[in-house]
């Protein structure tokens, strides 16, 4: 009996530990309904970006336990550069894991570089963002595509990009995880266009208010 009391014991102080950190059964359900609303505020054309929208599917969105996100494709009609957009809100907890280094090569990719922290600094602003970035090629060699992403976490659109988010945003109630990608053919001696680079240069201050609240 003291053996079996021993492990209660050790199982709720675990379990006390990780609702601690990562929110898990301490999510203020209201405060996450309306953060996901938020959500709605992401202007589809920000400047001379013009977006086309897109969906996850069902199995993704349970997953990744998804309750709100935006997911859209931004053109610059200016440039021609062509992005992809997706922003998930959730609990703290599912919103802290998935990175895209684990997602990406789970289905055929490979990591050729990163990730690494970058810092990106808005036109205008004096506040400067954080993303990992990663760079992956497919699995056929054959086809020369390279794809870059970007990613970070917050609860409030200024992105961070700890190396333990589960602790960093330890005791939200929700939290919001944007990816940004493109891609480029790799061909001998040319330089990857610098779409994400610009695209977020352009508009992280139009989401940022958008998700301020």
């Amino acid at each position: 009996m003291l053996l079996i009391g021993s492990g209660l014991a050790v199982l709720c102080v675990g379990k006390l530990a990780d609702s601690a950190l990562n929110g898990v059964g301490l999510a203020d359900q209201q405060a996450l309904a309306t953060a996901s609303a938020r959500l709605t505020n992401l202007p589809a054309e920000i400047g001379n970006w013009t977006s086309t929208d897109a969906e996850l599917s069902e199995r993704e969105i349970d997953a990744a336990g998804i309750h709100g996100y935006v997911r859209r494709e931004y053109r610059n009609d200016r440039t021609g550069y062509s992005v992809f957009l997706t922003v998930l809100c959730g609990n703290a907890g599912p919103m802290s894991v998935h990175p895209p280094t684990a997602c990406f090569q789970g289905v055929g990719y490979k990591l050729i570089s990163g990730p690494a922290v970058t810092p990106i600094k808005s036109e205008g602003s004096s506040y400067i963002y954080e993303f990992n970035k990663s760079s992956f090629r497919q699995g056929d060699v054959s086809v020369p595509e390279i794809v870059r992403v970007f990613w970070g976490w917050a609860p409030d659109g200024n992105w961070k990009a700890p190396s333990n988010p589960r602790f960093a945003f330890r005791g939200h109630s929700y939290l919001y995880k944007i990816y940004v990608t493109d891609s480029s053919l790799e061909e001998p001696g040319q330089t990857s266009l610098p779409q994400i680079e610009s695209f977020l240069q352009d508009v992280l201050p139009v989401i940022s208010e958008a998700l301020a609240g």
